[in-house]
């Protein structure tokens, strides 16, 4: 809707200048010479008998908004045939309205002169979260993502399934940032979902991050605006193509969060004629009206909420996917969004899994971890296979039936540390800075399965986790693998897999400082993109794109995090798993050529994309031989050895 028409709406339904928006204030008071149109004439300007004035049109002169000439007026054609009268009540009302305050962007944020507030008012060293996050490789990964799966059309087609991609992609970091929340104590994400009450959050961006000024070719850059506490959604005017102005306004997103329930709800109206129906085929459709309407134009509302009345002026990190999870409200925004398709998995129902249970088995005592460093010590040439003759001797064959849990290979804790770097903002100023980072201990997957049948079967091994208090939140659990294998009839054998090449992270793995950087999309890098079409730009930072290792599982806590380990063995022939360790993440960025299908006929998130039989994780699996799960540890600890 234009500002024009928006404002005229509202002028129709009021008879004060405290009634309008401030964002109408403004747009009358640079536009009176048009208010008065023969066109644009609405019941407001018939307020007049005898070229008497209304209320409302002494409150425009009185505040200089606009000058009244004689033909302005018309007759009054109220029905009453009176005339409207100021009151003595209405006139000190006004007097004590300063209206010139109605159209200021509201007070801005104070910044010291090392580019953060006063310390009283936040400090990046007490916020627990700041580390995460703020790690430049999760930036890297999340601006990449929007690039290489990006929601618009190239020669008619779309990526495919983008829309079902973008709610399981964010849902795939949410459940990571909510499981280094849970470790450290701290309650889960609280959805946005209040659009008229202050948010406490305030947001203070790093003093390097900088953006660059629009229509201007030097390379002039300025920071991303800060957001005190308090801040509430507001009206914003943008510009919508060309020399357009339109205002997005509170209650407009109001309306597409209303629209959006009643289609999932089953219902249909003008915005969705079409029914949405209870199958996962229509995941892609859900997925996109999300996030191509409410989820982009939230973004917008969060990324001006400092400016909501200029046009032209700098938007917060919010606005864009270059460095949008730094702010908490990134994360606020995105549970709300998730939250909605949620609503619609939950109406789905249980998944029934008898279509998905191949003839195999494994145990708890089957899933078996060892550091990668201390197999190096015991067998160097085990690299070579991923350690499976050594597993096969060492866990299978006479032993496959033995609990190993006190083996001096393996493991029931992961470890993480954090490490400190010298960053260089690569994508702002080329400035310097010692940052912290989280780096996991590299380890290798063994798991024991049997085949039940007289015939070869091909299996598709999926690994998840999740927080021990939250196993039964299926939105809450995390996809670390998943990878196929043979197994011949009757075969009992241990199949192994690396960390490093999980089917989610960036391949390959960036663990050294300079691979980390790799990814970084300079301005130099962007002005060549800006050479191609969004469908090249997509295949040609496919290899990029990808979860960072050194994010690969959350922090854990310096006692120890319990985690539950989940591993659901899917039949291989029906998912279309794929098997190479390609560049890139096929899970997260989809197939690598613009018209290339996701390699996994799955749902996204499956078998976690249902909510659970009566809301228990146990339930829902119990008795299924392909499926086994155990406890595990996540442990902060300070120093060990790196491979």
């Amino acid at each position: 809707m234009s500002v024009s028409n928006y404002c005229y709406n509202q002028v129709r339904s009021s008879s004060h200048i405290a009634e309008l928006s401030p964002l109408c204030i403004r747009h009358f008071k640079e536009n009176s010479h048009n208010i008065f149109e023969k066109k644009l004439l609405s019941p407001w300007t018939k307020r007049t008998t005898f070229q008497k004035r209304s209320t409302f049109q002494e409150e425009l002169i009185h505040y200089g908004i606009v000058q009244f000439k004689k033909e302005n007026f018309v007759k009054k054609r109220d029905t009453d045939n009176t005339t409207i009268k100021t009151t003595k009540r209405e006139k000190e009302k006004r007097k004590k309205l300063n209206y010139k305050e109605l159209f200021k962007d509201p007070p801005q944020a104070k910044i010291m002169a090392d580019g953060w507030p006063d310390k009283n008012i936040y400090d990046p060293a007490k916020d627990k979260m700041f580390w995460w996050r703020n790690d430049p490789v999760l930036n890297q990964y999340h601006e990449h993502w929007h690039l290489v799966m990006p929601s618009g059309e190239y020669n008619g087609t779309t990526k495919d399934r983008e829309g079902e991609n973008f709610i399981y992609m964010h849902r795939y970091m949410l459940a990571r940032y909510d499981a280094n929340r849970w470790c450290l104590g701290m309650p889960l994400v609280d959805p946005l979902n209040d659009y008229v009450h202050p948010i406490p959050e305030a947001f203070y961006p790093p003093p390097f991050l900088s953006q660059p000024i629009d229509g201007r070719p030097d390379g002039v850059r300025v920071p991303f605006p800060a957001r005190p506490p308090n801040q509430v959604f507001r009206d914003i005017v943008t510009m919508a193509g060309g020399n357009t102005e339109i205002v997005i306004s509170v209650k407009d997103l109001t309306y597409m969060l209303d629209e959006l329930e009643i289609w999932i709800d089953g219902k249909t109206d003008q915005v969705h004629p079409f029914k949405l129906n209870l199958t996962d085929d229509e995941a892609t459709s859900l997925g996109s009206d999300i996030e191509v309407v409410l989820h982009n134009i939230g973004h917008n509302m969060l990324a001006y909420i400092m400016h909501p009345y200029t046009l032209h002026a700098e938007p917060s990190v919010l606005f864009g996917a270059r460095a949008g999870t730094r702010d908490p409200l990134f994360w606020r925004w995105h549970r709300h969004i998730d939250n909605i398709y949620s609503k619609w998995q939950n109406l789905l129902g249980p998944r029934d899994f008898n279509d998905d249970i191949p003839p195999v088995t494994i145990r708890e005592k089957d899933i078996i971890l060892s550091f990668t460093d201390i197999l190096l010590v015991v067998d160097k040439s085990g690299v070579n296979d991923t350690w499976v003759k050594y597993a096969n001797e060492k866990f299978g064959g006479k032993y496959f039936d033995k609990d190993l849990s006190n083996h001096l290979m393996v493991t029931k804790t992961l470890q993480t540390k954090m490490k400190i770097r010298d960053y260089v903002w690569l994508e702002d100023g080329q400035d310097h800075e010692k940052i912290q980072h989280l780096y996991p201990r590299d380890w290798i997957w063994f798991i024991r399965a049997q085949n039940d049948s007289p015939k070869p079967v091909i299996l598709t091994f999926r690994i998840w986790i999740a927080p021990i208090d939250l196993i039964d939140k299926h939105a809450y659990w995390i996809e670390i693998d998943k990878f196929k294998r043979t197994l011949g009839p009757y075969e009992k054998t241990v199949v192994s897999q690396r960390c490093d090449h999980a089917v989610g992270i960036r391949k390959p793995a960036q663990k050294t400082t300079k691979q980390m950087d790799e990814t970084a999309i300079t301005p130099w890098k962007k002005e060549k993109l800006d050479q191609f079409n969004l469908a090249q730009i997509a295949e040609k930072l496919f290899c990029d794109c990808g979860w960072p290792y050194n994010l690969i599982i959350p922090r854990g806590s310096k006692k120890g995090s319990t985690f539950k380990l989940f591993v659901y063995v899917s039949d291989g022939t029906n998912d279309l798993v794929r098997t190479d360790t390609q560049c890139g993440s096929t899970l997260l960025c989809g197939g690598e050529k613009w018209t290339d299908k996701v390699p996994d006929i799955k749902p996204f998130g499956y078998p976690f994309d249902r909510p659970f039989k009566d809301g228990s994780f146990y339930k829902t699996f119990q008795g299924m031989k392909n499926v086994a799960h155990t406890d595990i540890t996540i442990k902060w600890v300070e120093d060990f050895p790196e491979v």
